[in-house]
């Protein structure tokens, strides 16, 4: 059974992944925060960290954008 707050995470996730791609990083933003507060309350060993994922979604973005 996934625990309750893993499941908000990816939510939040996949809420952060399509606001970026809708062009909204004030969404983004806020979603972002919102896994930040999330990722320090849970395990910060875990291998599963929607966390992660969103700042390597935005790095992958930053150097994306580079000519």
């Amino acid at each position: 059974m996934i625990p309750k707050t893993e499941t908000l995470e990816r939510d939040i996730l996949r809420v952060f992944r399509c606001a970026c791609q809708q062009d909204r990083p004030d969404i983004a933003e806020f979603l972002l925060s919102a896994l930040e507060k999330l990722d320090c309350e849970a395990n910060p060993t875990a291998s599963n960290r929607p966390l992660i994922d969103a700042y390597r979604d935005l790095i992958g973005t930053c150097q994306s954008g580079k000519s």
